[in-house]
Protein backbone atom coordinates (compact mmCIF):
# COMPACT_ATOMS: atom_id res chain seq x y z
CA UNK A 1 0.00 0.00 0.00
CA UNK A 2 1.40 3.29 -0.83
CA UNK A 3 1.97 5.82 1.57
CA UNK A 4 -0.76 9.00 2.00
CA UNK A 5 1.58 11.66 0.14
CA UNK A 6 -1.66 14.19 0.85
CA UNK A 7 -1.41 13.70 4.02
CA UNK A 8 2.27 13.88 4.39
CA UNK A 9 2.04 16.88 2.42
CA UNK A 10 -0.25 18.42 5.33
CA UNK A 11 2.03 17.71 7.72
CA UNK A 12 4.77 19.11 6.84
CA UNK A 13 2.48 22.56 5.65
CA UNK A 14 2.22 22.35 9.99
CA UNK A 15 5.38 21.71 10.88
CA UNK A 16 7.16 23.29 8.15
CA UNK A 17 8.78 26.60 10.26
CA UNK A 18 10.47 24.37 13.28
CA UNK A 19 13.67 23.91 12.53
CA UNK A 20 13.83 21.10 14.93
CA UNK A 21 11.31 19.01 13.03
CA UNK A 22 13.10 16.45 10.20
CA UNK A 23 11.49 14.02 7.96
CA UNK A 24 12.91 10.28 7.44
CA UNK A 25 11.38 7.16 5.89
CA UNK A 26 10.67 4.72 8.14
CA UNK A 27 8.04 1.65 9.24
CA UNK A 28 7.31 1.79 5.26
CA UNK A 29 6.11 5.48 5.29
CA UNK A 30 7.42 8.71 6.38
CA UNK A 31 7.85 9.84 9.89
CA UNK A 32 8.52 13.48 11.15
CA UNK A 33 10.98 13.60 13.67
CA UNK A 34 11.41 16.39 16.65
CA UNK A 35 14.65 16.60 17.94
CA UNK A 36 15.29 13.46 16.54
CA UNK A 37 12.29 11.64 18.18
CA UNK A 38 9.54 10.18 16.29
CA UNK A 39 6.93 13.11 16.34
CA UNK A 40 4.37 12.05 14.10
CA UNK A 41 4.20 9.91 11.06
CA UNK A 42 2.17 8.26 7.79
CA UNK A 43 2.07 4.45 7.71
CA UNK A 44 1.33 2.55 5.10
CA UNK A 45 -1.67 1.92 5.75
CA UNK A 46 -3.23 5.86 5.44
CA UNK A 47 -3.01 6.31 9.30
CA UNK A 48 -1.41 8.89 11.12
CA UNK A 49 1.17 7.21 13.70
CA UNK A 50 1.12 9.49 16.84
CA UNK A 51 4.08 9.48 19.90
CA UNK A 52 2.03 10.39 23.00
CA UNK A 53 3.30 8.69 26.19
CA UNK A 54 1.47 5.77 27.56
CA UNK A 55 -1.23 7.34 29.38
CA UNK A 56 -2.00 10.23 26.55
CA UNK A 57 -2.62 6.55 24.27
CA UNK A 58 -4.78 4.79 27.12
CA UNK A 59 -7.50 7.90 27.27
CA UNK A 60 -6.77 8.51 22.89
CA UNK A 61 -7.95 4.89 22.23
CA UNK A 62 -11.42 4.80 23.42
CA UNK A 63 -11.90 6.79 21.00
CA UNK A 64 -13.18 5.23 17.67
CA UNK A 65 -10.66 5.19 14.43
CA UNK A 66 -7.73 5.22 17.37
CA UNK A 67 -6.06 2.23 18.29
CA UNK A 68 -2.39 1.35 20.16
CA UNK A 69 0.38 1.19 17.32
CA UNK A 70 1.27 -2.31 16.46
CA UNK A 71 4.32 -3.91 15.26
CA UNK A 72 4.30 -7.64 14.04
CA UNK A 73 3.17 -9.26 17.12
CA UNK A 74 3.82 -6.08 19.50
CA UNK A 75 1.79 -3.46 20.56
CA UNK A 76 3.69 0.08 21.56
CA UNK A 77 2.48 1.73 24.40
CA UNK A 78 3.68 5.33 23.57
CA UNK A 79 2.48 5.15 20.04
CA UNK A 80 -0.82 5.67 18.82
CA UNK A 81 -2.49 5.25 15.11
CA UNK A 82 -5.22 7.31 14.26
CA UNK A 83 -7.30 6.56 10.92
CA UNK A 84 -8.11 9.17 8.36
CA UNK A 85 -11.73 10.27 9.52
CA UNK A 86 -10.02 11.98 12.79
CA UNK A 87 -7.99 13.47 10.92
CA UNK A 88 -10.21 15.33 8.17
CA UNK A 89 -10.08 19.12 9.30
CA UNK A 90 -6.76 21.00 9.74
CA UNK A 91 -7.61 21.62 13.48
CA UNK A 92 -7.85 17.40 14.27
CA UNK A 93 -4.23 17.01 12.62
CA UNK A 94 -2.65 19.91 13.93
CA UNK A 95 -4.23 18.47 17.97
CA UNK A 96 -2.79 15.41 17.44
CA UNK A 97 0.46 16.99 16.05
CA UNK A 98 0.66 19.04 19.42
CA UNK A 99 -0.61 15.86 21.62
CA UNK A 100 3.05 14.07 20.46
CA UNK A 101 5.10 17.38 20.86
CA UNK A 102 3.89 18.07 24.68
CA UNK A 103 5.06 14.47 25.14
CA UNK A 104 8.49 14.57 23.39
CA UNK A 105 8.69 17.84 25.56
CA UNK A 106 8.93 15.57 28.85
CA UNK A 107 11.49 13.79 28.03
CA UNK A 108 15.02 14.27 28.51
CA UNK A 109 17.57 15.44 25.53
CA UNK A 110 18.54 12.80 23.20
CA UNK A 111 22.10 11.69 22.85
Amino acid sequence: MPVDHELARRIRALVALDPRVTEKRMFGGICFLLDGRILVGVRRNGALLVQCGAEAAAQAVRRDGVSHMQMGERTAANFIDVEGENLEAENELRQWITLAERYLMTLPPKD
